[in-house]
């Protein structure tokens, strides 16, 4: 089967090639998602799986999980710029915390509490966490 040849097929066939990949019956969506989830399937199995690394980002049930995943891949010598109320702020990751402001710190949400006197998330704040402003 080429990716290619998923393009012609109808709903009908794509649930057979859904069976036929996944050996699980075929959910009720779309012919354009059962032909991306067969699409996904063909190149999973010719260019290998995602990474372990990716997984877990996947699989993680909260923002902690995935924001503490997200932090270890954190390279010392990293800076993090961020702008509030009109002032530029930057952090420079170490290998042990992070530098701010002349001074070591031991996570990025005891700086962000300083800058903003308010319990912020560190990796939020930062923009690390896809939320908050």
């Amino acid at each position: 089967m080429r990716l290619a040849e998923l393009e012609a097929m109808t709903g009908a066939e794509l649930s057979v090639e859904w069976e036929r990949a996944y050996k699980a019956p075929a959910p009720k969506l779309s012919a354009e998602l059962l032909r991306m989830g067969v699409a996904w399937r063909l190149q999973e199995k010719q260019l290998g799986s995602l990474s372990r690394g990716a997984r877990q980002l996947l699989q993680a049930d909260d923002d902690a999980k995935a924001a503490k995943v997200r932090q270890r891949k954190l390279t010392p010598g990293t800076r993090l710029l961020r702008d509030w109320h009109g002032e530029g702020h930057s952090v420079t990751v170490l290998e042990e915390g992070f530098q701010y402001d002349g001074r070591h710190w031991p996570s990025l949400t005891a700086i962000a509490r300083h800058i903003t006197g308010a319990r912020w998330s560190g990796p939020r704040f930062f923009g690390m966490t896809g939320g908050g402003s």
